[in-house]
């Protein structure tokens, strides 16, 4: 049996409920609490933190094991010598080693020790996929925006940004399906950005992008055969963060698959052996 899985980065499973996203609520839904080891401090609390989660996602290990802790690196030999002793504590490393030439790359399956699930499935597609082969170049893009935000650009430069790497990401899945696959795996982040900068002063704008992959589900489910399992999931929620002006991660995990099963997941790495069982079927 073939899985597509559509990975939505930051999607909240109370408004996918608010806003009755019937293509996002399938058959069997719900969500599961985020563990402590997924999370970072991040001002007074502790969040639940992409890269964390979606390694563990890929590997089926927990973070104790992968042991990947943030989303870009400058690789092997550049992140042992920031991390040696003398070297931790001396601020504008980045700085430093832009001057040097050495810019940083988002974290793939290179860095990862243990096998993902797509290099254990074949023939496998991932696209655009967190932690796996997410393209830094677009990465880039959207935080150049970003970190100029109220100098150089403005919110809705930044929305323009974000929705021209969404619609990206969309134009590459659609380009794969007719590929030949026994896996799918489809990562979006554009909930998780517009949940940062909207779900506190403009919902309407959130809104928008909730609608969108309400759409994005449902144009999907038509391209595919029916007899597939799709398996839509989020690495966390989001909320109105302390400051009342942001969003911030919340705890809950969205799942939602469109097969009867008494199963559902309590944990990410236990995505890994049920994706395996539902392919040998």
């Amino acid at each position: 049996m073939k899985v597509f899985i559509l990975a939505l980065d930051g999607l909240e499973y109370n408004l996918v409920l608010k806003w009755k996203l019937k293509n996002l609520i399938q058959k069997k839904f719900g969500w599961f609490r985020v563990g402590d080891e997924y999370k970072i401090q991040k001002s007074t609390t502790s969040v639940p933190y992409t890269p964390i989660v979606w390694t563990s996602f890929l590997t089926g290990v927990h973070p104790s094991i992968h042991g990947i802790k943030r989303l870009y690196t400058y690789g092997k030999f550049f992140e042992f010598v920031r991390n040696l002793p003398l070297i931790r504590s001396v601020k504008g490393k980045r700085k430093i080693f832009q001057k040097l030439g050495v810019r940083y790359r988002l974290v793939n399956k290179k860095d990862l020790a243990n096998k993902t699930i797509f290099d254990v499935v074949t023939p496998s597609i991932a696209v655009y996929f967190v932690c796996y082969n997410n393209p830094t170049w677009l990465w880039r893009k959207i935080q150049k925006v970003a970190q100029g935000l109220g100098k150089r650009y403005s919110i809705e430069d930044l929305d323009a940004v974000i929705w021209e790497g969404y619609r990206i990401r969309k134009s590459e899945v659609f380009r794969r399906l007719d590929d030949n696959w026994v896996l799918f795996g489809a990562y979006f982040e554009i909930a998780d950005r517009m949940g940062h900068l909207h779900i506190a002063k403009r919902p309407l704008k959130l809104m928008k992008v909730y609608l969108e992959l309400n759409r994005l589900a449902g144009e999907l489910k038509k391209r595919l055969p029916d007899d597939i399992v799709f398996l839509i999931i989020s690495d966390h929620g989001m909320e109105v963060s302390e400051d009342g002006v942001s969003g911030n991660h919340s705890e809950r995990a969205f799942y939602s698959f469109n097969v009867n099963e008494d199963w559902e997941p309590k944990d990410f790495t236990d995505y890994y052996p049920k994706i395996l069982e539902w392919i040998n079927r």
